[in-house]
């Protein structure tokens, strides 16, 4: 049987279980009649043929409670589509068969009627024209798995007095309820919050996308890796030589630092382009769409003739160094500078790019206030 939509959330849903002779039916049927919801008696549901066996003192098996199971799935379900809360009165004693339960009804309550054997013996005796005999109680006790721990239980002394038996139920399902209606709104605006959050892009805009750019990416990411592996192993080996061997390697460091330039300059090139890199927006997005865009386009122009200035300083650079070398390692200083030279021209490139593109297409909404709402 396969679980139906349901009307109701699972907090106006509720079953009284318990051995018989806990008060399942008197207790069920009050809180029922207070909190205005259906009342189903589990009793009703069984077989003829299971109500023969338990008249004859035979305990019913897990196969003869199966279709009763089945039976009281479908009337919750019945009774959800029709928008009806409502309480079952129903033993449920294993667990198996509780799981059956919310199987049809997810986040299911229970709440246990707890009593002792000598009450409940002496309670069964009292009902006259039941057809449950006093010697099944016995194998009620034995067939009970405690709900105790399990999720929406609550587990009460059903020696009580109806009337407090009665006032604790109905403040722990009217708790519950208060607590799942909060739940679900804020888990509703959640989902709102989270819904806007993706319909929005909350940093900037990749400044080009295709073929070449993904082998860019793959460059960039590729080369990063291969430099902070390189640093790392350098250090470490270092550290190991130098603490464990009394030597070292006089050269690591020097290494390390010039993997550590090459690492930050293409790490800048590749955050550019992917739109990774720090923006501030508030105060540009408050303007029309005509001044955002000549903000950008001074913004992205200021950019490129930064970008140009520091690759003509890192050019001059690489000529000074070209004929130079380094003290310990012996590497050509113009390794240090050439990733600076790369990096600022790219970035002058990219810029150029995302000018030309600000005024090709139309511009990009206030991101600011998108992600504030």
């Amino acid at each position: 049987m396969q679980q139906q939509p349901s009307a109701l959330p699972a907090r106006t849903t509720l079953v009284v279980m318990g051995v018989s002779g806990s008060g399942k039916s008197e207790i069920s049927q009050a809180v029922a009649t207070a909190l205005g919801w259906r009342h189903i008696e589990a009793d009703h549901f069984h077989p003829s043929e299971n109500v023969e066996r338990m008249r004859a003192g035979i305990a019913l098996s897990d196969e003869d409670r199966r279709h009763w199971l089945d039976a009281l799935c479908e009337q919750m379900l019945a009774a959800q589509a029709a928008g009806e809360c409502f309480v079952l009165a129903c033993s449920a004693l294993k667990r198996a068969y509780r799981e059956r339960l919310r199987q049809a009804i997810p986040g299911l309550q229970f709440v246990h009627l707890d009593i002792a054997h000598a009450t409940a013996v002496k309670r069964v005796g009292a009902r006259p024209g039941h057809f449950m005999p006093i010697s099944l109680v016995d194998s009620q006790f034995s067939t009970l798995e405690s709900p105790a721990g399990e999720p929406h239980v609550l587990v009460v002394d059903a020696q009580q007095p109806v009337d407090v038996l009665l006032s604790d139920i109905q403040a722990w399902v009217r708790r519950n309820a208060v607590e799942a209606a909060s739940s679900e709104a804020q888990d509703a605006l959640d989902g709102e919050i989270d819904s806007a959050n993706q319909d929005v892009q909350l940093g900037a805009e990749p400044i080009y996308e295709g073929r070449i750019a993904r082998g860019f990416d793959r460059l960039t990411d590729g080369l990063m890796a291969l430099l902070m592996t390189f640093m790392v192993v350098a250090v470490f080996t270092n550290v190991v030589l130098r603490y464990a061997f009394g030597t070292g390697w006089p050269g690591a460091e020097e290494l390390s630092r010039l993997a550590f330039v090459w690492l930050i300059f293409v790490g800048v090139a590749s955050g550019m382009r992917r739109g990774e890199l720090m923006t501030f927006r508030m105060i540009r997005d408050r303007f029309p769409q005509l001044v955002q865009r000549l903000v950008d386009s001074l913004s992205w122009i200021l950019v490129a003739g930064a970008s140009l200035l520091s690759a003509w300083g890192a050019w001059n650079q690489v000529q000074f160094g070209w004929g130079n070398v380094s003290t310990v390692v012996g590497y050509p200083v113009v390794l240090a500078m050439l990733p600076v030279l790369v990096s600022m021209l790219v970035l002058a490139i990219l810029a150029v790019v995302q000018l030309v593109k600000l005024w090709r297409h139309a511009p990009q909404s206030g991101l600011t206030e998108a992600h504030i709402e």
